[in-house]
């Protein structure tokens, strides 16, 4: 091992010393997405460009007088720095596709101009010579070496954003974030490293700040004292520590922090390197455990095992004793309407329901079909027993909902699925079925490979988006499958962004505008994957992968909550529709996947040509039956009981299901 550590590795190492260690062992270095900024280097560069030229401003701004308006050098400090900001769209016209985050970007240039043109009035000079002596150094790259425990020693380097000398002659040692991640720790570390190196290259005794932008501006400053304090005592030790884990990577510890597992780069190396159960690496977000190869290859985990008596189901004596009771007050109330009938077979238990076959005597089936209201109606008065009466060809069923539902949990859905799951991307865990099998889908296959999901408020529909979306991940890297989520609620995947944020192509897109462009990039992107399909003479994007492991192709998910925002907007509609359609038509081959959902599933939003090209169905509790027949081409999703209680057309004919809990 190289003895030279930087500033960067060692924010990672407080962190997760693991995360350090294996990018150590990689010889790469990670970059952790916790609270990235998406256009945070976009920042840096107008920022860098801006100091470098602080001493050759703008002509209105050099023309400022000494005591010149606050409000007009702010005016004009704002339009220098914003002026980078129209160089950098003019160079990259692809941040045209992101204008809420250059919405924030611009917000927090002007948060920046404002604190600047603010210390620029404390010279009382005029403000161009003032800008010229407050920029004192930009993007400074800086390395020293670092006396450790013992005789040993290491090199850090980095590079400090910004150092700025005040009106008072003191300087500030300035370290630049536009992350949500506002860990006091780490960035009182990172900035106190950056005033011991400043001091030992450059000789200059800096005040270590931090500026935050979110966008608009916290400023947080350390006291110089408790930030020399704080490298003695602490970052020496973690060095030290840092140098034994590079050499020796089984010997890091695991993080104390839960949120970083299910983002980290390097959970599957992770995983292989330190195999000991961790819950927040190893359980999915909504409770249940990632399985993990064994020594003989097979999918094992403990952690379900040890966990089984608190996420079980309910035992069979259990359900069977609910099952008998529900089987005899059913037989008691069709003997005192006087219908001859019986029970065929065992009743079947599911996670909500109890289904039993009637069967009715000789010449008396038709007698049971008319009393089937008054049947329902006595059971909810003398019992409080919901129940629904239906007909399945000859066969007549009722399905009674049980008075203590059994709650659907995802991980051990996933744990009884993991083969399946696991041998490709684009299958999926949807829910729990009424005999208490799983049910499954895959996108690959041509009868649902695009979904297409509706359901009233409180139908579950949100909860089962992300479910969908979390078992599609459980099983495979970020180089399998990615996702791109479009929320215009702004509350579906809140709190799954953390937990997949390694997965998703693009940050989580709020704007109909935004999301028909992603689409039409998706049509591109189709095209491009044909092309190369042709080129190496496959026909999918299984035969491509099998055939060029080494360029392999990710699958992509789009997942759109509430896309009727999009059919009802006359400008966005015409777009929509046709991109759709074309990715309906011919995407499922490139290994791109639609999943459109709806609270609204009417004729203006769930349009024939949206229907025929998504072709898996699945309906939660909808307001009526003419709902329910647009989604499913027939009745009963007006029905269901909401919270994930589902019917379900994934290909092989109606299902109903339950979809797992939050």
């Amino acid at each position: 091992m190289s003895a030279e550590i930087s500033v960067t590795e060692v924010r990672n190492a407080l962190r997760c010393p693991r995360v350090f260690a294996l990018g150590r062992q990689q010889r790469r270095p990670v970059a952790f997405p916790v609270g990235a900024s998406a256009l945070g280097a976009t920042f840096h560069r107008i920022v860098e460009a801006f100091a470098r030229n602080a001493g050759t401003p703008p002509d209105t701004f050099a023309s400022l007088a000494a005591d010149a308006a606050p409000g007009r050098v702010a005016h004009e400090f704002r339009a220098w720095v914003l002026n980078g900001l129209v160089r950098e769209l003019a160079l990259h016209p692809q941040l045209a596709t992101m204008p809420a985050e250059v919405d924030d970007l611009a917000e927090a240039l002007r948060a920046f101009a404002d604190y600047m043109a603010a210390e620029l009035r404390a010279f009382g000079a005029r403000p161009a010579e003032a800008a010229s002596a407050l920029f004192h150094r930009a993007e400074l790259d800086v390395a020293a070496t670092v006396d450790l425990p013992g005789a040993a020693s290491v090199r850090i380097g980095g590079r400090v954003d910004a150092i700025l000398r005040r009106a008072s002659g003191e300087f500030d040692v300035v370290e630049y974030k536009l992350t949500d991640e506002a860990n006091a720790d780490l960035d009182k570390a990172q900035v106190a490293l950056y005033r011991f190196l400043v001091r030992k290259q450059v000789g200059i005794e800096a005040h270590p700040t931090i500026l935050r932008f979110d966008p608009r501006l916290t400023q947080m400053r350390i006291d110089p004292a408790e930030a020399d304090r704080l490298v003695e005592a602490r970052l020496r030790r973690l060095l030290a520590d840092m140098m034994s884990w590079a050499t020796e990577a089984t010997s890091a510890p695991p993080t104390r922090r839960t949120d970083l597992c299910p983002v980290c780069p390097v959970r599957g190396a992770c995983a292989a390197t330190y195999p000991e159960r961790l819950p927040a690496r190893d359980d999915p977000p909504s409770g249940g455990a990632r399985p993990r190869p064994d020594p003989e290859g097979t999918l094992s985990n403990a952690a379900l095992s040890d966990t089984a008596a608190h996420t079980a189901p309910l035992s069979d004596q259990e359900d069977a004793l609910e099952a008998a009771g529900i089987e005899r007050r059913v037989l008691e109330v069709l003997r005192a309407m006087g219908v001859p009938a019986t029970v065929v077979g065992k009743p079947s238990v599911g996670p909500t329901l109890v289904t039993l076959q009637i069967s009715a005597g000789r010449g008396s089936v038709q007698r049971l079909d008319r009393e089937a209201t008054d049947l329902e109606h006595k059971l909810v008065t003398n019992h409080g027993m919901q129940a629904t009466y239906e007909k399945r060809g000859g066969v007549r069923l009722l399905q009674v909902v049980r008075s203590k539902p059994r709650r659907v949990e995802l991980g051990p859905l996933l744990q009884r699925k993991a083969g399946f799951l696991s041998e490709r991307p684009g299958r999926l865990v949807v829910g729990e079925t009424m005999d208490g099998d799983v049910l499954v889908a895959d996108l690959g296959s041509p009868t649902c490979c695009h979904l297409l999901v509706a359901g009233m408020t409180g139908s579950g529909k949100s909860v089962l988006l992300r479910s969908i979306v979390i078992s599609l991940a459980h099983f495979h890297d970020p180089s399998e499958i990615q996702f791109t989520l479009v929320d215009p609620k702004r509350v579906s995947f809140s709190g799954l962004v953390s937990a997949i944020g390694s997965h998703l192509s693009d940050p989580v897109c709020h704007e109909c505008e935004d999301a028909v462009a992603i689409l039409e990039g998706l049509v591109d992107e189709m095209e491009d994957r044909y092309r190369t399909f042709e080129r190496a003479q496959v026909q999918d994007i299984d035969d491509y992968n099998m055939q060029a492991p080494a360029s392999k192709l990710c699958r992509r998910v789009v997942v759109i909550d509430e896309f009727q925002d999009l059919v009802l907007s006359k400008a966005l509609r015409p777009a929509f529709e046709e991109a759709v359609q074309r990715l309906g038509a011919k995407a499922r081959a490139a290994g791109i996947h639609l999943v459109l959902a709806t609270q609204r599933p009417d004729a203006k939003t769930v349009q024939p040509g949206i229907k025929a090209n998504l072709p898996g169905k699945i309906a939660l509790r909808v307001e009526s039956a003419v709902n329910s027949r647009i989604i499913l081409s027939e009745g009963g999703a007006e029905k269901l009981l909401g919270k994930g209680d589902m019917l379900a057309d994934l290909g092989q004919g109606r299902v109903r299901a339950q979809g797992p809990a939050a």
